[in-house]
């Protein structure tokens, strides 16, 4: 290929990714063709190539970029003294299209389902349903459930599943959360894995992530066993192509409610967690002292643990990172999206067994 050639090759590709960033798209489009025929496909393809793979497969791709970045700064060093910057614009031009190309990826494996309809556009929700006194009954309703599962649960850490067991026993329930939202075909689990980026996820208090490219599950070294099973369905909300946090989190808690024990409980301490905010200080005290010792247990170690591994200035920095990212991403709510699934569960109507309700079923 001429070298003119593969400069119009590279401006393609930067032409096309800088379209696809920027165009837009009706989410009808997107729903109908991307998120419910594309993606789950790919998905399953995708996620069994990255479970087969002991090792993250991020890392592979992290390393992979460094190494390619050095060896681009060490051409540069290398080239004679009069053309350096000819050969650093080179470079920068070449690093511009593979950019260009991750982005391209990103899109067509994951990163198109941003542009999908919202699940307010699939569940009977309703904005007015998202009061104080509905919060507050969620916080009543977490209250009765942690206290009736925890006594059901081992008492110390010793005895709760581990990671890929967690896993494995939440498997059994995630066809529940698809079928329940109406979502097409089957999400294929991840397997659950750590990262070289696990130092920086318990600094930043990162409970986990989604590797966007080869879709697998990765999860802090530092959750605690009744963490597990919440944050690895919310991953699988990833899976599913959920890609707002607020949708992710909602479909992790259908998937989670529908299990084991263990899986409740992890899903009801959550909204607990996130639903207390909602009462006044002297009311957060007396829920408090509502429950059981080993709930209160369960929390305080869960509040060690943040304060023994978060580092402030790494999590501020990692936040308002994510925060740019998600808004780049049309969320226009940044990282306030995650506090977001508790409208979403107050606003929406639920039928028997917590089975939410869907539009089209009204």
């Amino acid at each position: 290929m001429t070298a003119m050639s593969s400069r119009l090759a590279g401006g393609f590709v930067v032409a096309a990714a800088v379209a696809a960033a920027v165009v837009p798209v009706p989410p009808e489009w997107v729903e109908r063709f991307y998120s419910r025929a594309w993606f789950p496909p790919v998905q399953r393809a995708l996620t069994s190539i990255s479970n087969r793979c002991p090792l993250a497969l991020l890392d592979v791709l992290l390393v992979a970029a460094l190494a390619l970045g050095l060896l681009a700064l060490w051409s540069v060093a290398r080239a004679p003294r009069g053309r350096r910057l000819t050969s650093l614009a080179r470079r920068a031009a070449q690093a511009a299209v593979v950019a260009a190309l991750a982005y391209l990826a990103f899109v067509a494996a994951w990163g198109g389902n941003y542009r999908r309809q919202p699940l307010t556009a699939l569940l009977d929700f309703d904005d007015a349903r998202v009061t104080r006194e509905a919060v507050i009954a969620l916080n009543d309703a977490a209250i009765a459930e942690v206290s009736r599962l925890r006594p059901r649960l081992p008492p110390g850490p010793s005895g709760w599943a581990d990671a890929a067991q967690a896993a494995a026993d939440i498997g059994q329930s995630l066809e529940a959360g698809s079928r329940f939202l109406g979502l097409p075909g089957r999400v294929r689990a991840g397997r659950p894995k750590r990262t070289i980026l696990d130092v920086y996820f318990t600094r930043a208090g990162v409970s986990g992530m989604t590797n966007p490219f080869f879709l697998e599950t990765l999860v802090a070294s530092n959750l605690l066993p009744f963490e597990l099973p919440v944050v690895i369905a919310h991953e699988w909300g990833h899976l599913a192509g959920l890609a707002r946090e607020s949708d992710a989190s909602f479909f992790g808690l259908l998937v989670c409610l529908h299990g084991s024990d263990a899986a409740q409980y992890s899903a009801w301490l959550d909204v607990y967690a996130r639903t207390l905010g909602a009462r006044e200080p002297a009311e957060r005290r007396a829920a408090l002292a509502r429950l059981p010792d080993a709930v209160r247990a369960d929390l305080r170690a869960m509040a060690e643990r943040s304060a023994r591994d978060q580092v402030q200035a790494v999590s501020v920095m990692a936040w308002r990172t994510y925060d740019t990212y998600l808004r780049s991403q049309r969320v226009t709510s940044g990282v306030r999206n995650y506090g977001e699934v508790v409208r979403l569960v107050a606003g929406t109507r639920f039928e028997r067994g917590w089975t939410p309700a869907l539009r089209d079923a009204r």
